[in-house]
């Protein structure tokens, strides 16, 4: 899937991603540091069912993937990812929920690149008819977990991921957000029992 016209924003732009980017975005994703809380593999990791995935980027049937750049350069900076689910998680052709990811270049961190880049998927995602959005992050990827929460994200459940082609799993939160203001009724159960299991733990 492709959006053939950029998203663009105050420092940012947001564009298809590219055969040619692909050097770039594994570099960030296959980096010890910059890569930590992603599911990808290190480079040893990668098989031919996660290389695949890698060469069908460019149009995947699955989701759209993303480069980051900035406006002022050209320069690099990121990548992002949406795909549309339904309330199973499973791929929807209706568009009405986008699970999203993102990963920020190492070098940029802490200057709110990641919050204007979601903030582009959110208006992009509404305009489209979606509802809601949803993204997981690693517990231990506190950042992370910020920087959703302060965009109006709320925990809607807790979870684990692994690591591809590793042992590392990673206790995780899987955050959502209405975009038409209207919470779904699995979405309101979700909610009222991550609620009250922390009531219990409280």
């Amino acid at each position: 899937m492709q959006i053939k016209t950029p998203l663009t924003g105050a420092r940012i732009c947001i564009r298809d991603y590219q055969k040619t980017d692909l050097a770039f975005v594994t570099g960030m994703w296959f980096d010890a540091e910059n890569g930590r809380f992603m599911s990808d593999p290190p480079a040893e990791g990668v098989d031919a069912v996660y290389q695949k995935a890698l060469d069908e980027m460019e149009d995947s049937a699955l989701g759209f993937y993303f480069v980051i750049e900035l406006r002022a350069t050209g320069e690099r900076i990121g990548t992002c990812c949406a795909f549309p689910q339904d309330e199973e998680g499973t791929f929807d052709e209706t568009h009405r929920c986008y699970d999203i990811g993102y990963c920020i270049r190492k070098t940029h961190w802490r200057q709110g690149y990641g919050t204007e880049a979601v903030r582009l998927l959110m208006d992009w995602a509404a305009a489209r008819g979606a509802r809601e959005m949803t993204a997981e992050a690693a517990k231990e990827n506190t950042a992370s977990c910020k920087m959703l929460e302060k965009l109006g994200f709320f925990v809607l459940r807790e979870g684990s991921f692994r690591k591809y082609h590793t042992e590392t799993v990673f206790p995780s939160r899987v955050y959502a957000k209405m975009l038409d203001g209207e919470e779904r009724e699995s979405t309101k159960k979700e909610r009222a029992a991550q609620e009250k299991h922390a009531e219990k733990a409280e």
